[in-house]
């Protein structure tokens, strides 16, 4: 098959071809998709590092919602707080292992699904969106969001309480009220769903190109 416009780009034995201003579209989404795993591998390089410094970890942590002032001129403006950082050294081992995962797990599951994305933008490239193959790669990138969605909230969230309990020792409240306040963040779900509904369609598609292939 030959192509004779210059509009278009298709490589030998490839699937259809591939207009000009989609390949610069897809040079850019790949552009943007390397620099996203450099930023995710520096960011846990860094993270991992302080952590294992020795010098004291700075772990994000929730709370029930407490009121306070920001300081100003006067009294300050009333606000209620459920998050920030804590400072703490000498962690039980519990927590620092939560520390770690709570960081590893989603860069992980982060990675995983820009390689996958990689991958299929390089089909995409070479005109075959719809090769066999293609239901996985989108699949595992959806379960790869969902599992370090999960990862985060658990992980972090004995993070959270194991620092907390470090920070207060002594004046901890009694009632337990700063323990287990987890606030989700339900971004990730939504789009693992989406990658899921698109898993099917892309499943579909599959199926139809298969089905066509065995007509010709």
């Amino acid at each position: 098959m030959s192509i004779s416009s210059g509009k278009s780009f298709q490589p030998a034995g490839e699937g259809m071809p591939v207009s000009r201003s989609t390949r610069a579209d897809l040079v850019a989404t790949l552009g943007v998709g390397v620099v996203a795993a450099v930023y995710v591998l520096t960011v846990l390089v860094l993270r991992l590092i302080e952590i294992f410094g020795g010098a004291g970890i700075t772990v994000p942590v929730q709370f029930a919602p407490v009121e306070t002032l920001v300081p100003g001129p006067d009294s300050g403006a009333p606000v209620r707080i459920d998050e920030g950082l804590v400072l703490v050294s000498d962690l039980p081992i519990a927590t620092f292992l939560s520390v770690i995962l709570a960081e590893v797990l989603p860069a992980i599951a982060a990675l995983i699904v820009i390689g996958c994305a990689v991958i299929v933008f390089r089909r995409l490239w070479h005109g075959n969106a719809f090769a066999p193959g293609t239901t996985r790669l989108v699949t595992i990138s959806s379960f790869a969001i969902l599992g370090g969605w999960v990862a985060s909230i658990v992980f972090g969230t004995m993070a959270s309480n194991g620092a907390l309990t470090v920070a207060l020792g002594d004046n901890a409240p009694d009632d337990g009220s700063w323990q287990f306040a987890v606030h989700i963040d339900w971004l990730p779900f939504l789009a693992a769903m989406a990658l899921g509904g698109l898993a099917i369609l892309t499943r579909t598609g599959e199926r139809l190109r298969t089905d066509s292939e065995g007509l010709v």
